[in-house]
């Protein structure tokens, strides 16, 4: 959703697709303008159940629900996986209790970081560090950054193959991923670059954005 003050008037402003929507967000002239950018939270099941970013403080009750409707309950999820520290990804952490969270150690003394330690604090820390790594029995992970510097996807086996939780990485243009190109300017233009690669060079058969619709990868 996006909403800008023009003058007087309040304008709310939507279109195709979330990346049409974001696209129109960054093209608003003459506003004060700002947006609610809800991410896609991933829920994990198996020999343990785990959520990956619980999202927003206000999809709190929105992810109660959500693990209701699967007979779960917050006390059922004894790990949560954050792929970065920005607030629309962790500060629903505190509606899963005394959860373990796993973060890249990059991120804690980031500004977005220090800021989210209030979010953290029911939470105990497994810090991740290096390249790349195991989570858990089927979940590995690997340091993607640009977005923000301690940011990391998650690889996840499946029946189907490899899935691949991107967190932010991808940006908000699917396309942008699919094509390895992002526009001239863009921050951190060539970290993320490398993150698509490090990415596809893991022969994922689905990938899952952090805001936009999951897709499969093309051989």
């Amino acid at each position: 959703m996006v909403f800008a003050l023009s003058g007087d008037r309040l304008v709310q402003v939507s279109g195709q697709s979330a990346a049409d929507t974001f696209d129109a967000y960054r093209e608003l002239p003459d506003a004060a303008h700002g947006m609610i950018a809800w991410p896609n939270t991933v829920l994990l099941t198996g020999p343990s159940t785990i959520v990956v970013d619980p999202g927003y403080q206000t999809q709190g009750d929105m992810l109660e629900g959500a693990l209701a409707r699967r007979g779960l309950s917050p006390d059922d999820v004894p790990l949560a996986l954050a792929t970065h520290l920005h607030s629309d990804h962790i500060t629903a952490l505190p509606q899963l209790g005394e959860v373990e969270l796993v973060v890249h150690e990059d991120e804690l003394e980031t500004p977005h970081g220090v800021r989210q330690r209030g979010a953290r604090d029911a939470a105990s820390l497994r810090l991740l560090s290096g390249g790349r790594g195991e989570v858990a029995p089927g979940i590995r992970w690997i340091h993607t950054p640009g977005h923000s510097p301690g940011h990391v996807s998650y690889l996840v086996d499946g029946d189907e193959g490899l899935v691949v939780i991107a967190g932010d990485t991808l940006g908000p243009r699917p396309e942008w991923f699919a094509e390895n190109r992002l526009p001239e300017g863009f921050p951190e233009r060539e970290a993320h670059l490398e993150a698509f690669r490090r990415i596809r060079a893991e022969s994922p058969r689905r990938v899952i954005p952090g805001h936009n619709s999951p897709f499969v990868v093309a051989p």
